[in-house]
């Protein structure tokens, strides 16, 4: 059976039966069926409290086997997800909230019910309708229970954002930098998840007896797409709340993982954690994303016989877009890092500054066409124009072609900043600094750090007469960022270094940084 169509997404979970293990989580177990059983509950139940297919429903969850149920259901109702990411602080997630104005918004019930509590001070004014999600009564199927109803007047923009995400079958909304400045929201379709996972199996192969270790979190398209590609061919998800090192190597050992998808900081601690011991022998698989990995880091993992397959993707192309098979010998004299395989079905062209293709041998930008590349951005439409053009998407990258086809990533995007995996945007750091009294300018740029890759310091320039005072600035950040946002350091400069055009020139914070070390 082909699952090419989301009303067809639970029965293709149910077709492998209660003979093959679905899910894993804190000594819990699900088989297909019983999956496939509880995600067909839980869409009954989405339609039941009125949640309609398009609509856009916010997911404010950890990891659990309640979540994964509903990530099934929304992808077979229809209804278009918009994951966040719980870390961020409650200034940020009403900032998320209401740029995306989302008819829902569903946390765990402890956040929900109070009057006071998190659930309702996210939703307070927006608009938006507030859902509960507790543990069901029955199998795994999560209790749903609408707390908030959404405002009953018709938006016409909603309305037709609505009938655009059905017309596009829409999936999921992904928070992303897009080209850069704050968030924005991919919309990937239905389309664009499963052409993804199936192009993954085609360069790298996919079976039902895989286990994939999930450790990434599920706002991000890299955990998500983990799902996708197991629910296609029947394998089974072993389902961690988080990145712990220790239990990441126990369940090598001991869980039978053959596939497991990491950011160079994840590699790094396991390796740190696991010293000289050799890779498990039933790892097949360590997909390496989330921004290019050190050459040091990639021969220690290769000495240790790990099976590291460094990946280049972005959530604007549904996660992956070119890998280097573990088994592809690099060739003497190569970096560990390049001859990255475009997914089947996937093009990619090196452009310059005017988008003109550059051909083979040259550093440009990387432009990406084929299937998994999004539908456009979120109520954004010149941002989406912007960034597709006649089917290629640009994606602020800058990377070069060998001979043979095969791509080496150079830098990320331009200002992006990318810290453990995560994506850190200097525009919005910036921003937050420009809120204190006493600071006329502030710039933010990456500066090297040891186990996370990156982090993020600032620069600000003082209004005349105003004393610097960092404490208060590192309080600010402290109540208004997540804390992998918050700079390392703070340092104050008469003027901060840009071009005639305004630009700030960020390079030239980075020496700066160094020189004041």
């Amino acid at each position: 059976m082909s699952v090419d169509r989301r009303e067809d997404w639970i029965t293709g979970l149910e077709r492998f039966g209660d003979a093959r293990e679905a899910l894993l989580f804190g000594g819990h177990r699900l088989d297909y069926a019983e999956l496939g059983g509880a995600a067909r509950a839980t869409a009954d139940r989405l339609a039941a409290l009125g949640i309609e297919v398009g609509d856009l429903v916010a997911i404010l969850a950890p990891p659990g086997i309640e979540a994964i149920v509903l990530i099934h259901a929304m992808l077979a109702r229809g209804v278009v997800m918009l994951p966040l990411n719980a870390r961020l602080t409650e200034p940020e997630l009403r900032e998320a909230i209401s740029s995306a104005s989302p008819r829902y918004v569903v946390v765990p019930g402890a956040q929900a019910r109070d009057v006071e509590s998190r659930g309702r001070r996210l939703v307070r004014g927006s608009g938006c309708g507030l859902v509960a999600m507790d543990s069901g009564a029955e199998a795994a199927a999560p209790a749903l229970e609408i707390c908030v109803a959404p405002s009953p007047e018709i938006d016409p923009v909603a309305l037709a954002r609505r009938e655009e995400q059905l017309e596009m079958r829409a999936a999921i909304v992904v928070r992303t930098s897009g080209t850069n400045g704050r968030p924005k929201g991919a919309v990937l379709g239905f389309d664009n998840l499963v052409a993804s996972a199936r192009a993954s199996a085609g360069l790298l192969g996919s079976d039902a007896g895989d286990r994939w270790l999930l450790c990434m979190p599920i706002f991000h398209i890299g955990g998500l797409s983990i799902l996708i590609r197991s629910a296609l061919v029947g394998a089974c998800v072993v389902l961690h709340e988080r990145f712990e090192a220790a239990r990441v190597a126990r369940a090598l050992e001991d869980d039978g993982i053959t596939r497991v998808s990491f950011v160079a900081t994840m590699l790094e601690r396991l390796l740190a954690t696991r010293g000289t011991k050799r890779s498990p022998g039933s790892l097949s698989l360590v997909l390496l994303g989330g921004g290019p990995a050190s050459e040091d880091l990639l021969r220690r993992a290769a000495v240790l016989g790990y099976p590291i397959a460094p990946t280049y993707g972005l959530s604007e192309a549904a996660s992956q877009v070119a890998t280097r098979p573990p088994d592809r010998v690099v060739p003497d004299g190569e970096a560990l890092c390049s001859g990255l395989v475009p997914l089947p079905g996937v093009a990619i062209r090196i452009v310059d500054a005017n988008r003109a293709n550059l051909g083979r041998g040259l550093e440009g930008e990387i432009e990406v066409r084929g299937p998994i590349v999004m539908h456009g951005y979120l109520d954004d439409p010149q941002a989406t124009r912007d960034t597709i053009r006649e089917g290629w998407l640009s994606t602020g990258d800058v990377g070069r072609l060998d001979a043979a086809g095969r791509l080496r990533v150079f830098d990320r995007r331009e200002d992006l900043i990318l810290s453990g995996g995560e994506n850190i945007y200097p525009a919005e750091i910036e921003s937050i600094l420009l809120e204190v009294e006493g600071i006329l300018d502030a710039g933010v740029c990456g500066v090297p750090d040891p186990e996370f890759g990156a982090r993020p310091a600032a620069f600000v320039s003082m209004r005349e007469g105003i004393p610097f005072d960092p404490l208060l600035l590192v309080e600010h950040c402290r109540a208004r960022l997540a804390g992998y946002k918050q700079p390392v350091g703070f340092a104050a400069i008469d003027e901060l270094p840009r071009t005639l055009t305004g630009k700030l020139r960020r390079r030239a914070l980075r020496d700066l940084w160094e020189e004041k070390r």
